[in-house]
């Protein structure tokens, strides 16, 4: 019931972008913003992926009437909402560039009773990360490929696992596509070597 007009790291991979609104038709006249919870790809549910568990990073409730929001987020936000626990960690501004985000936006009212079909569920989830670090792994792949003037094998292993984890999102399969994640960038760095997918040994 909730589309995200911007869902995206900034190109400093300091900040989270967030700008969404309730469906606009009119099955939904009567559908509010309830809250938001954003999660890290490890603390996600494997047996309900689709729905926030009490592991969040961070947490808002939303003002009653509201049909849209603009947010603006950083590390600090992340780490202020654990401040009351004394056992929680520290979120790190570096992890804003390697971190897989599913983010849950809740809503609340009655949408119409001839709403279609899915598209009453009062759970929204959008996934998001920094995509600075697939851009620093393909430009790593051309390097190797402009030296060598063959295609290294590690590539097809790339670009293989990373269709494979678009999919995973675009079908709602949110576990395999955390898995086929840590493959693809479970190695970040200059100086690492990436991690094959055994497709070409």
């Amino acid at each position: 019931m909730v589309l995200f007009d911007q869902l995206r790291i900034s190109d400093d991979g300091k900040r989270m972008y967030i700008n969404m609104h309730v469906n606009r038709a009119d099955y939904f006249r009567d559908i509010y913003l309830d809250s938001i919870t954003i999660m890290t790809a490890d603390k996600v549910s494997e047996t309900d992926p689709g729905m926030p568990t009490s592991d969040y990073i961070y947490t808002h409730t939303f003002e009653n009437g509201m049909k849209e929001a603009d947010m603006v987020l950083t590390a600090n936000d992340f780490t202020k909402i654990w401040q009351e626990d004394p056992e929680a960690m520290f979120f790190p501004e570096a992890e804003m560039q390697r971190t897989l985000f599913f983010v849950y936006v809740k809503v609340k009212g009655i949408p119409d009773e001839c709403t279609p079909c899915r598209l009453d569920e009062e759970i929204t989830l959008g996934v998001t990360f920094d995509e600075n670090i697939l851009y620093q792994k393909v430009m790593q792949f051309t390097k190797s490929l402009t030296r060598e003037c063959q295609l290294p094998l590690g590539f097809s292993d790339f670009i293989l696992l990373w269709n494979a984890f678009k999919a995973s999102i675009e079908t709602e399969h949110y576990i395999p596509a955390i898995k086929f994640w840590n493959m693809l960038f479970d190695n970040i760095g200059p100086n690492r070597a990436t991690k094959s997918c055994g497709c070409h040994g």
